[in-house]
């Protein structure tokens, strides 16, 4: 990954939706405004919106998302690459993660996916208070659990979106306008 240079570990994650390619990278952009994982934990209570949020998809690069991250690639109803912000990577490690939107191979719906990838050389200040050996055992499970329920969310949403929304165009379904 041209983000994150060696040594590093990968995670993949993956779900079947059963809605358009464009509507779940809609909904993908929502993370822009809040988590949809476990809210309790990851957005300070308040719950992820059921509701796609106008702009939230108007990406660019530098912007903040899932709270510790920034976007650093997209290309519309494909992906997003998010990579972990300079500041926090003494602990997180230079993460980087993209979430791709991809074509199922039985043409009913599409493929999310999730690549993560973990720069797996700690900074001096994790060595040093053994932060690093927290974050070595605990991240991948964390992140097995925050993203699968991450992942149940967007597809809930987005099969949703799908079902009330056939005939608007993908993109904008569901869209509550400012107001």
């Amino acid at each position: 990954m041209k983000h994150v240079p060696p040594p590093l570990d990968t995670y993949y994650r993956g779900i079947t939706v059963h809605a358009d390619r464009a509507v779940v990278w809609r909904w993908l952009c929502q993370m822009r405004v809040a988590p949809y994982s476990y809210d309790w934990i990851d957005n300070y209570g308040r719950r992820s919106p059921r509701t796609l949020t106008p702009g939230a998809d108007d990406l660019e690069i530098g912007q903040p998302i899932l709270v510790i991250f920034q976007v650093v690639g997209f290309e519309r109803d494909h992906h997003i690459t998010v990579q972990i912000k300079p500041g926090l990577r003494w602990f997180w490690g230079n993460t980087c993660c993209t979430f791709r939107v991809a074509d199922s191979a039985d043409g009913d719906g599409c493929r999310l996916l999730m690549i993560m990838t973990v720069h797996d050389r700690p900074g001096r200040l994790a060595r040093a208070t053994g932060l690093y050996q927290v974050r070595k055992y605990f991240f991948p499970w964390a992140e097995f659990v925050m993203v699968h329920k991450q992942f149940r969310t967007f597809k809930m949403l987005a099969e949703k979106t799908a079902r009330e929304n056939p005939s608007k165009e993908a993109g904008n379904a569901g869209v509550i306008p400012p107001g």
